[in-house]
């Protein structure tokens, strides 16, 4: 795959500049929380529980606003989209959203080449699932429905994982075999 960087540690600065601490702190406040909002439905009914749920997914939008982006290029698209690229913003993913604009996506970078392994605990935004390889061809493409916990597991290993919106692939006739570029930003 051709990554393109103008300087060869530039992700790693990225990586480093984001804050690992920031994330495991974020960590940290969205299990504290998770932890209120069962003990806050349970005392105060549904109406309590919202409203805590609500604040979580505020905090994880805080926790993602770290302009950690990379430039996709397909053939015919160049999107941006998110990088998570650290155990914790793979664990946490595109969890809690409600919504996600039309080109906007999360790209995964694996530690090493392995065969992928996703779900959709607490996913509620259907989604497209491409999985990508060290070249950046593209092996596989899924569909996603939301809240399901069945792992979707890559037919090889790979390097990457792409969500974007249900029906986005499609929609650009982007097809297993097509080749990819990932340009840091």
């Amino acid at each position: 795959m051709k990554i393109r960087e103008s300087n060869p540690n530039m992700l790693l600065r990225c990586a480093l500049r984001r804050g690992f601490c920031k994330l495991a702190m974020t960590f940290t406040l969205v299990f504290a929380l998770s932890v209120s909002v069962s003990a806050h439905a349970h005392q105060d009914g549904h109406e309590s529980a919202a409203q805590s749920e609500k604040a979580l997914e505020q905090l994880i939008e805080n926790a993602l606003s770290d302009e950690s982006k990379v430039v996709v290029s397909f053939s015919n698209k160049t999107i941006v989209v998110e990088f998570a690229d650290s155990a914790q913003e793979r664990a946490l993913g595109l969890m809690y959203r409600r919504s996600m604009c039309t080109d906007c996506g999360m790209l995964f970078e694996f530690d090493n080449k392995k065969i992928g392994s996703i779900w959709m605990k607490n996913t509620y935004i259907p989604l497209d699932l491409a999985y990508i390889d060290s070249d950046g061809t593209i092996i596989d493409i899924f569909q996603l429905a939301p809240f399901d916990l069945t792992p979707v597991m890559s037919s090889q290993p790979v390097l990457y994982a792409l969500e974007m919106n249900v029906g986005w692939f499609a929609k650009h006739d982007i097809k297993p075999g097509h080749v990819i570029e990932i340009t840091a930003k």
